[in-house]
């Protein structure tokens, strides 16, 4: 029998852990939320998209799952299985959600309303909504170039660490839809100079950096001793 296609949340899978199948989904895409000014004592609006990048709201993945057992029709049999669902997908909050059907990405998700239960002679469907993260986002980092997962239409190959030993320029590309600020590790001490911005480093990791690659091509000015490693993900729509 051919395995059914589920989604992964928490570490478990919904048809290998917990029994379900997928009766329907829906993956709602982001609408971009403008920043528009009117322009004072002209005609039109002045887009701060170009300043500050387009920005997007966040989206809607709805599911619903089959629940009981469809031999019996037994309701104590449903209900338990509806209890055991429930609990394992409200609580807590956003967490990856991985979707069988779109490998190589997730999303950052969470249940934050109360999902709908519709019964029928002993079985019943489940209808979950998650709000996420606007972007899916690639399960390996930029550089992990593992040839059996690489996607020709997705990916590019190129690298994101480089050994830096006195002024060294380099192009790393950003295939995302959005701007990206990298976590950056440090051996030694190096210089970035990236849009005309220029930061120091000493050895260390830095989860929350003044760079940004900016979408499409991007080039890094090193200079210093040591070694640098750009640390990011693609995120698309």
């Amino acid at each position: 029998m051919a395995r059914w296609k589920q989604i992964y949340w928490d570490g478990a899978g919904s048809f290998d852990d917990y029994g379900l199948t997928i009766n329907e989904k829906e993956i709602g895409n982001p609408a971009k939320k403008k920043r528009r000014v009117a322009i004072p004592n002209g005609n039109g609006y002045y887009d701060y998209a170009s300043i500050l990048g387009e920005q997007y709201g966040e989206r809607q993945l709805k599911y619903t799952f089959n629940i009981g057992d469809y031999a019996t029709l037994r309701k104590d049999i449903m209900n338990t299985k509806k209890i055991k669902a429930l609990n394992w997908l409200v609580p807590g909050t956003q967490r990856k959600l991985f979707d069988e059907a779109i490998p190589g990405y997730y999303f950052l998700a969470e249940v934050q309303d109360a999902p709908t239960f519709t019964e029928w002679k002993g079985t019943g469907t489940l209808e979950v909504v998650f709000t996420a993260y606007p972007f899916k986002i690639s399960d390996k980092f930029e550089g992990d170039d593992v040839w059996d997962t690489f996607n020709f239409e997705l990916d590019i190959a190129q690298n994101t660490e480089f050994n830096v030993n006195g002024p060294l320029t380099r192009t790393i590309f950003n295939q995302s839809v959005t701007r990206i600020a990298p976590e950056i590790v440090v051996t030694g001490k190096v210089q970035v100079t990236l849009n005309g911005k220029t930061v120091s480093f000493d050895a260390g990791t830095y989860t929350r950096s003044p760079i940004n690659f900016g979408l499409g091509e991007n080039t890094v000015q090193l200079s210093g001793t040591g070694t640098i490693y750009f640390k990011f993900r693609k995120e698309l729509l």
